[in-house]
């Protein structure tokens, strides 16, 4: 199985599957902050790549990852469904980590009060089995809790220096805490 993949903008044609694939995939709040894909915020902004994946020249998935000094934050990563569970986000992230050498992400927290707890776990170990661990930090925004996840020794003042960024741009609040 090999994946091929380009950067694109917001006005290449297949911008359109992407915000389809994100409405079918994300719950409202994580579409709003720190990374908003539906306004123009980031459009002209060259830290911000966007990738679309293919396999056999069909639309598989995609991932927004924005730099920032010598950290990556990987903002999304999306397979369409009919892909999931067949390694496809797996073979991204190994394309992504070839490209980006320190990547940060957030994961829902693991709290097990919550209704999807058993996806949050799942998600955990797909990311612990492609080398990314909790740094054991959390961030809080739009009335979510989100573990830090990094592939590397996290920077915590890095990445609050990146967040301070969006949120001078997208205008939305933030808490970080150590875990």
């Amino acid at each position: 199985m090999k994946l091929e993949y380009q950067k694109i903008s917001f006005t290449h044609i297949d911008f359109a599957k992407i915000t389809a694939l994100n409405l079918d995939l994300f719950p409202q709040n994580e579409l709003v902050a720190p990374i908003n894909l539906s306004n123009n915020i980031y459009a002209n902004d060259e830290n911000l790549s966007i990738f679309s994946f293919y396999n056999d020249k069909e639309f598989v998935g995609y991932a927004a990852i924005y730099s920032y000094e010598n950290i990556s934050y990987l903002a999304f990563l999306a397979v369409c469904a009919k892909y999931q569970g067949r390694g496809f986000g797996g073979l991204i992230l190994e394309i992504l980590k070839s490209n980006f050498n320190s990547i940060v992400l957030e994961i829902e927290s693991l709290d097990p009060k919550a209704a999807d707890y058993l996806q949050r776990v799942k998600r955990s170990k797909f990311y612990n089995n492609h080398g990314f661990k909790d740094s054991g930090y959390k961030i809080s925004y739009c009335k979510m809790t989100y573990s830090i996840y990094s592939n590397f020794e996290f920077d915590s003042k890095q990445f609050i220096d990146m967040f301070n960024l969006f949120k001078s741009k997208n205008y939305f609040d933030f808490k970080f805490d150590m875990a």
